[in-house]
């Protein structure tokens, strides 16, 4: 995926991943979107993955492999703690999320830095990682090495560890508890305005997470800005019909009725 956010670096990058893959006789596809400056993260999340799930189908590969590290695991967990979560956003990346699977999250970035170097294997690093500007990147480079110094040898593995087991207790109690009642029509789901806002806040956004992963079919869980525009979308109301769409998700309230389906194409990015 190359956003061509950095120009000749992620020129650079590009030409970097098709020598190793014309090297090691790895097929590799690229993807250029236009427009990708001034997206958000999340954004450009959603146009990395839908592309990677193109690939996916039309390989008919089983699975996505993402390279987040156990560093990237501890930077990610701080974040949430950061902007409020419960406790399964505290949970974090899980290694395993229906197609997409995380196999080296629970190594830490250096074994990987280490044996890139002892195999000589080249590599590129984002140079909009040093950009202290982005809230992770005063994560990685200030906030945690300053926990480490100061508080908690180790606090990477740690905080690993912590996102590992709220990912099970999430697992445990996410099967049959889902207090609001749903009802499937075709692509989705449908349940009341009413119901819903009755819910405690935290159990709400769980809601919203669940539909999102069984409607979507990802099994991923949802950007924060998903959450907190459809919260937006049902607890208002303006006009009679209220529409709001992520990807190729659309949610509409309608009255008292609240429906989350797939649709066939996707909103534009």
């Amino acid at each position: 995926m190359n956003y061509r956010i950095r120009k000749e670096d992620s020129d650079k990058d590009e030409l970097l991943v098709r020598t190793l893959c014309k090297k090691y006789d790895i097929p590799c596809s690229v993807f250029r979107p236009k427009n990708s400056s001034g997206k958000n993260e999340e954004e450009l999340r959603d146009i990395r993955y839908r592309f990677f799930e193109r690939v996916r189908e039309k390989k008919r590969f089983d699975s996505i492999s993402i390279a987040h590290t156990e560093d990237d695991q501890a930077e990610t967990v701080l974040i949430r703690l950061i902007r409020g979560t419960g406790p399964e956003g505290l949970a974090a990346m899980r290694p395993k999320n229906d197609r997409l699977i995380r196999p080296i999250l629970d190594i830490p970035k250096r074994d990987i830095l280490t044996f890139l170097h002892s195999e000589n294997i080249p590599f590129h690093e984002d140079t909009t990682n040093r950009d202290t500007a982005i809230l992770r990147n005063r994560i990685r480079h200030e906030l945690i090495p300053r926990l480490e110094r100061e508080y908690r040898p180790g606090i990477r593995k740690i905080l690993s560890r912590t996102a590992r087991l709220l990912e099970e207790s999430t697992l445990l109690s996410d099967t049959d508890n889902h207090p609001l009642p749903t009802a499937e029509i075709g692509l989705g789901f449908t349940f009341s305005r009413t119901g819903f806002l009755r819910l405690p806040e935290a159990v709400r956004a769980s809601e919203l997470r669940h539909l999102y992963r069984t409607v979507s079919g990802t099994g991923k869980n949802p950007g924060k800005s998903f959450v907190l525009e459809t919260e937006k979308l049902i607890g208002s109301t303006k006009g009679k019909v209220r529409v709001y769409r992520s990807g190729r998700l659309k949610i509409e309230a309608r009255g008292d009725r609240v429906t989350m389906i797939r649709t066939l194409t996707g909103s534009k990015q």
